[in-house]
């Protein structure tokens, strides 16, 4: 039973993200997908904790690793927080808007989802079915990559981060410093590197 839904999982997440490409570049209903999609994910979560708590502790809602988490996704934040910084210097200077407030205090919710169904219920459960580890973080990050296709700049930006993102997980199991560190890169890669306002995009 284990496996089977492990497998179901893996074929959910992926249905999920072909859904999203569609909404997002076919339909433009970037908003109208990100509000069901969140409800129904947190939907599941709560329903296989309910179900069985020790489940909190395999996906990595945990506190014995959550220093060691955090302060490996705060080196990848201050190194990917550089980067960006360097490439926009070297651009030209580029303000953040008022708005990178409001991002970064809701944009936290979507990356936790991103990275739950992704790390926990993906890299996860691959593991749990033999793979190898260096395929898990190979798909995990493709995946990651893969969600922001046609825009290949950021598919390339966020593949790259989903590696560093996998290795910490399979590392530490703990979703909460993953999904901070995804909030805030994002932003800052739209704002920086792209010269996008996601806010903006999402209520256009």
């Amino acid at each position: 039973m284990d496996l089977r839904r492990a497998k179901l999982e893996i074929g959910a997440v992926i249905l999920t993200g072909a859904v999203f490409l569609v909404f997002e570049n076919v339909l433009h209903w970037k908003l109208q997908f990100l509000i069901p999609c969140t409800i129904l994910w947190t939907g599941y979560l709560a329903w296989r904790l309910v179900r069985d708590r020790s489940q909190a502790r395999e996906w990595g809602l945990r506190r014995d690793t959550l220093p060691r988490a955090s302060l490996e996704c705060l080196v990848i934040a201050v190194a990917g927080a550089l980067v960006l910084l360097s490439y926009r210097l070297a651009r030209g200077c580029r303000p953040l808007p008022l708005s990178i407030v409001v991002l970064l205090a809701v944009y936290p919710v979507w990356g936790f989802i991103q990275q739950f169904v992704v790390q926990a219920l993906v890299a996860g459960n691959l593991e749990k079915l033999g793979a190898p580890r260096a395929a898990v973080v190979a798909v995990a990050a493709a995946l990651f990559g893969l969600a922001h296709l046609p825009d290949l700049p950021l598919v390339g930006l966020c593949a790259a981060a989903g590696v560093a993102w996998t290795i910490v997980y399979l590392r530490t199991r703990n979703l909460v410093p993953l999904a901070i560190t995804h909030a805030w890169l994002g932003a800052l890669a739209y704002h920086w590197v792209l010269e996008r306002d996601p806010w903006r995009e999402m209520f256009r």
